[in-house]
């Protein structure tokens, strides 16, 4: 019959029904509306999703974003590659440099060489299996270093309160964000509390001024200028002689060459972030995924 598929024992219309059902709801509230078993509900949606999806040989990726994610307690990730142009375009197993490879082996060679552009954090496996497999210039996210220097100013933050009196600590509680934050987004009000704040603890103004410098580089339009202010970033640094921030200066100088090309091709992982909040949702809405394979599959339907 031509609106059942091969041995099947539902018809087409159902099938897609019940997969529109999967796409917006959790397995056991679509297997209590069809009136069918959760199991057979994911196969069915399963099958679909393998129709739906679209191999790599559809796929002609010019720039490219690679994220992790954990699907798992115990140190267990997943590789999403991004399209920057597009979606989630591939979907693997791990985040060593193998499982990376797997995807360019996939892609095949002569798309590989056509990448031009590859958008990671400072994940050397990652690093290792892009140099071998393109010709890419690699792109280190602008959040990435803007994490570690946060990180540094946080751990001046609790030092400083550790040490500090009772009445230091009463003014220094609850001021975490807004030490962390940028001051251009702070309110008026936000800042003078802040500006009270730092003024009464030297190396805590101290550290918050080499923030605000290190984070302002990032937002130079002019790549020449951008790259000599953060030269000189990290000689303020230096001169400084703050210890939080000595690993924050050998991480920039170590990946130097793709913190540079940031300010050549001002690109991102800014919306791979934003994949992986999608891909939590997915997770949460499912208490979790025991199939990886339908974890996968439920991802590229969402993120693609």
């Amino acid at each position: 019959l031509d609106f059942l598929d091969k041995y099947a024992r539902y018809t087409k219309r159902f099938v897609d029904y019940v997969a529109m059902l999967c796409e917006i709801m959790c397995l056991k509230d679509v297997a209590k509306v069809a009136k069918i078993n959760w199991k057979t509900a994911k196969r069915i949606d399963k099958e679909a999703l393998k129709k739906f999806v679209k191999d790599l040989k559809k796929v002609n990726p010019t720039q490219i974003g690679i994220d992790e994610i954990a699907y798992e307690k115990g140190h267990k990730y997943l590789t999403i590659v991004r399209d920057l142009n597009g979606g989630v375009i591939w979907v693997g197993e791990g985040r060593a440099k193998e499982d990376l490879d797997k995807f360019f082996i996939e892609l095949r060679e002569k798309k590989c060489k056509k990448i031009t552009v590859a958008v990671i954090d400072m994940w050397k496996p990652y690093i290792a299996s892009i140099k071998e497999n393109t010709n890419a210039e690699i792109v280190f996210d602008k959040f990435h270093v803007a994490k570690k220097i946060n990180e540094a100013v946080d751990n001046i933050r609790k030092k400083e309160f550790a040490k500090a009196d009772p009445k230091e600590r009463i003014l220094m509680k609850h001021k975490r964000f807004l030490i962390l934050s940028r001051q251009k987004n702070l309110k008026p009000e936000e800042i003078e509390t802040l500006n009270t704040l730092i003024q009464q603890n030297n190396p805590l103004y101290i550290a918050y001024l080499l923030k605000e410098q290190g984070l302002d580089v990032f937002d130079e339009e002019d790549p020449i200028s951008g790259i000599a202010r953060l030269h000189k970033w990290i000689e303020n640094v230096v001169t400084a002689e703050i210890e939080e921030f000595k690993s924050v200066v050998e991480t920039i100088q170590n990946f130097f060459y793709g913190i540079v090309n940031y300010f050549k091709y001002k690109l991102t992982n800014a919306a791979s972030e934003g994949f992986n909040t999608k891909i939590t949702v997915i997770k949460r809405r499912a208490y979790g995924f025991r199939d990886l394979e339908y974890f996968k599959l439920k991802i590229l339907q969402s993120c693609a």
